[in-house]
């Protein structure tokens, strides 16, 4: 894998809430390796895998977790040999290296390269007498053994503590060679049994099937290995997984990550709160890019503009591209986010959800950009806001996303900008007057009052003109004076 580029995210490892649902079908997926309950129907055709392992067990084909050759026969219990193989692309895909052939001819029986592999690793060993009895089948605490080797060998011993309580009713009958292993992985919930009358079982000496171990080997290598980019969706994936090396199989995807991270070494300081992260993100975005309204009129837009590249290279982008570009640089900073899908005076639309001192917030970057683009002008109509606020002109799956309600870190309230009465309005144009402010902004809910007051002001003879801009309940208001 010498072409490939692998980098050490810099974000703080976090739980995600997101991700809460996913981690814990991660823990439950040693019970994928008991038995199935009596009475419980088998899926037999053997062309598909089981609806239980459908999805984890295609994701772990189409990340090369398992070759080929094995892609059939899901229920059926798998082989020593077939394991190795399964074992030999997991370990590669933890590490990002190819493992190496042995010096010599370790087995009589069998010259299979990915069983000669395991065995220079040192996670498979033979059965005696120069014999590895490849087509001899699997018990599941073997499979606990080869399992806990692959991890180890692959350098995430340490990863593997845990403080799951789990004694399982039979573990009588885990041989001594394998009580270890099964332990460790039980503690750290990825072994776990199934329940019975007497108790939870693991069924040492019970064969494992392919699909089982399909399913497992993904899992692993979801959640202990490295994340593989070769496009943007799984830049911003990757992105989320604080703490996990990136392993760019694309060029341009490496230099967009350079690129965001560049960005953030600029805009960021080490004392700034998540807010102060999040507006200086937000400003940078604002201040650096321009809405690709001419492509967008003519419907001719341009792949990059959908596209945080488009955004951070070329300055130039439509929704999707906005929401991307936060997406990564949010994450990179350390704040939870996720992209909103839904609709906006009638088209599809994109924005993010962010989460900060505790609270998820609505924050759509396109919608405080203005259009056409006016250099030097950032907008915070849209600089997290309720979901009741959002719905007035954006329309989403809200069953989808967590609800946005609280409104302590919306940018008019937590910088003292919302004008809640008309006297407080006077007070606030009274003052910027007398303090010759050329640009006032607040949020306020009093048109009719906003529109009086103003006229107020043109008559006093002290200011020559007045523009306003409202954008929602916010009003940038542009004062010359005489």
């Amino acid at each position: 894998m010498s072409n490939r580029m692998m980098i050490r995210s810099t974000a703080a490892s976090s739980v995600k809430r997101k991700l809460v649902a996913l981690t814990a079908s991660l823990m439950v997926a040693g019970s994928l390796l008991a038995a199935p309950a009596v009475g419980t129907a088998m899926n037999n055709n053997s062309y598909t895998p089981s609806g239980w392992a459908l999805e984890d067990a295609n994701e772990a084909f189409q990340i090369g977790l398992v070759p080929t050759e094995l892609w059939s026969n899901f229920q059926s219990s798998i082989t020593r040999a077939e394991l190795s193989q399964v074992i030999v692309c997991l370990y590669e895909r933890l590490t990002a290296h190819k493992a190496e052939l042995p010096a010599g001819k370790p087995f009589k029986d069998t010259k299979d390269p990915y069983v000669l592999k395991a065995y220079a690793l040192g996670i498979v060993g033979g059965t005696g007498g120069g014999n590895f009895s490849p087509h001899v089948l699997v018990t599941r605490e073997q499979l606990a053994v080869m399992l806990d080797n692959t991890l180890v060998k692959a350098g995430f011993q340490n990863e593997l503590k845990g403080d799951q309580r789990v004694t399982f009713a039979d573990t009588i009958k885990i041989s001594s060679w394998a009580t270890s292993s099964a332990t460790k992985l039980a503690a750290a919930g990825i072994l776990k049994g199934s329940e019975s009358k007497s108790g939870l079982l693991f069924q040492p000496k019970a064969n494992a099937s392919r699909e089982q171990i399909f399913v497992l080997a993904y899992r692993v290598a979801d959640r202990f290995g490295p994340r593989y980019v070769k496009h943007e969706g799984e830049l911003l994936t990757a992105v989320e997984h604080r703490g996990k090396s990136i392993i760019f199989t694309d060029d341009r995807m490496k230099m967009l990550y350079e690129k965001a991270t560049d960005i953030l070494h600029q805009i960021i300081k080490p004392d700034m709160t998540e807010f102060d992260k999040e507006l200086a993100i937000h400003d940078y975005l604002v201040l650096h890019t321009a809405y690709d309204y001419d492509h967008y009129l003519t419907d001719t837009v341009p792949a990059d503009s959908y596209s945080a590249y488009g955004v951070l290279f070329k300055g130039t982008a439509v929704c999707q591209g906005y929401a991307n570009a936060a997406q990564l640089l949010l994450e990179l900073a350390g704040i939870d986010s996720q992209i909103v899908y839904g609709m906006a005076n009638g088209d599809g639309h994109a924005w993010n959800k962010v989460n900060i001192g505790g609270d998820d917030y609505n924050l759509d970057v396109t919608w405080d950009d203005p259009v056409p683009d006016i250099q030097g002008q950032t907008n915070y109509a849209y600089f997290n806001v309720t979901d009741e606020e959002l719905a007035r002109d954006h329309t989403w799956e809200t069953s989808s996303y967590p609800a946005a309600s609280a409104t302590s870190l919306n940018y008019y309230v937590f910088k003292d900008l919302v004008v809640h009465s008309k006297e407080e309005l006077r007070a606030r144009l009274t003052d910027a007057i007398a303090n010759r402010v050329t640009t006032l902004t607040f949020k306020t809910d009093l048109e009719d009052d906003v529109d009086r007051e103003l006229a107020n002001v043109i008559g006093s003879g002290v200011v020559s003109s007045i523009g306003c801009n409202r954008n929602s309940d916010v009003y940038v208001i542009q004062l010359k004076y005489r």
